[in-house]
């Protein structure tokens, strides 16, 4: 049976609606704005989106046996569902998520950074599980509706409660935070993630260091070149960890994976872990999809790691990957990183001179953006190209990385290369 998250009664009271079509107060299995994935007994609420309303879904998701809607105007005539009916959706969503937010007793983690975060989220996630249980953000819902969601979602009785807030425009963190109201703030690393819509990196430490003001407790790397940013922008206790030495296995390889695995520890450590727990949830710890995915082929070791990309980001796959131990050749397969701006060209130019660097057997990038990526190997081909290229060379010992933007959709060469190598 179904677990009932919430009753309809008390969604009213958190956004001050009264049900239409309801005299009860029936229970309600979820919130959901998608009609793709709405189950049975969950309410659907309808966002205005940027490309779709998701009031043009109400008879789709009244078939689909939606308990009730949450809508901006009465929809009635698709049948005698139940139904809140809000001046805005977004806010009736932000305000379910507050509602919900007042019940949580546990422990609530904020996480925010330019690089790292849905991995320290897991890091963090998989460190605290072995004291009680975690509810965590879903994927990479860490937006202003993804968030919210994300709260609906968990277990309101959970005693952890870790969540990742997303941005790529100024002003887009303190709302999230101001949602969530953590107990502990922690952030990642610092880079040129979004820039495009941002005057320098100086400006995307400041939205990040929003966070910090919402938060109880802040997570802080002394050694981080915004420290002092960082701290000035603090309301509660701060806690330092970068300088302080640490004895666990990290999961993964790379300095950047020290970094995030130090950032789990300390929190940890601070929330009354021992040493034996935190290594016993890092090495539990499992990477999100293409997130440094690593999987063995007919003896050929793929790396998917291409989620997501940025100029530091980049830097931190190549050196790890370059200095991994192989008993062949090491290719990468690089693709463009996108929300640079007009310093798009420069970075993508930096980058390549950087690969060059580490000297490995083979470079190739992959589309028009990729091509910016000027260094000693093969440039600027299509993806076919770039699988046919592989699979004519690659043989068992080779190793290869996948690194690009979301966007670029870089893991289908590898989907293809599987099929026929």
């Amino acid at each position: 049976m179904e677990k009932i998250k919430f009753s309809a009664a008390e969604c009213a009271g958190w956004v001050s609606g009264v049900w239409k079509n309801s005299e009860k107060n029936f229970p309600i299995l979820g919130i959901s704005h998608d009609t793709r994935t709405l189950e049975p007994g969950e309410v659907y609420i309808a966002i205005k989106g940027a490309a779709h309303d998701g009031h043009n879904f109400i008879p789709l998701a009244v078939e689909k046996g939606a308990s009730g809607l949450v809508v901006d105007r009465d929809f009635s005539k698709f049948g005698n569902v139940p139904q809140l009916v809000v001046p805005d959706t977004m806010q009736a969503l932000r305000a379910l998520a507050s509602g919900v937010r007042c019940h949580w007793a546990g422990t609530v983690v904020g996480i925010t950074g330019s690089v790292g975060k849905t991995t320290v989220k897991e890091l963090i996630a998989s460190v605290l599980a072995q004291k009680g249980t975690v509810a965590k953000t879903r994927g990479n819902w860490n937006n202003d509706i993804g968030l919210p969601l994300s709260m609906l979602a968990a277990d309101r009785n959970a005693d952890f409660f870790v969540f990742e807030l997303g941005m790529n425009h100024p002003g887009e963190i303190a709302p999230l935070a101001g949602l969530l109201r953590p107990d502990w703030a922690v952030l990642t690393d610092i880079g040129k993630a979004h820039i495009e819509f941002f005057k320098g990196i100086e400006d995307i430490a400041e939205e990040k260091a929003s966070l910090l003001a919402y938060a109880g407790n802040a997570l802080l790397d002394e050694t981080s070149e915004w420290f002092e940013l960082f701290r000035s922008k603090c309301k509660g206790r701060i806690v330092t960890f970068g300088k302080e030495p640490f004895t666990f296995t990290v999961p993964l390889p790379g300095e950047h994976m020290i970094r995030n695995a130090r950032r789990a520890a300390a929190l940890g450590r601070e929330l009354g872990l021992s040493g034996e727990e935190i290594q016993k949830g890092l090495s539990a710890f499992q990477s999100a999809p293409m997130r440094w995915e690593r999987t063995l082929h007919n003896g050929i070791v793929f790396i998917n790691d291409a989620y997501n990309a940025n100029p530091l980001s980049m830097r931190a796959a190549l050196t790890t990957f370059a200095g991994l131990p192989c008993e062949g050749r090491r290719f990468a397969v690089l693709g463009g990183m996108r929300e640079l701006g007009a310093q798009g060209r420069t970075e993508h130019c930096e980058l390549g001179r950087f690969a060059d660097q580490l000297k490995l057997d083979c470079v190739i990038t992959v589309g028009e953006t990729g091509a910016q990526i000027v260094c000693n190997g093969i440039i600027g081909v299509d993806k076919a190209a770039a699988a046919d290229v592989l699979r004519s060379h690659l043989r068992a010992g080779d190793m290869v990385l996948f690194k690009a933007s979301r966007g670029e959709r870089l893991e289908t060469i590898l989907e293809e290369l599987k099929a026929k190598i």
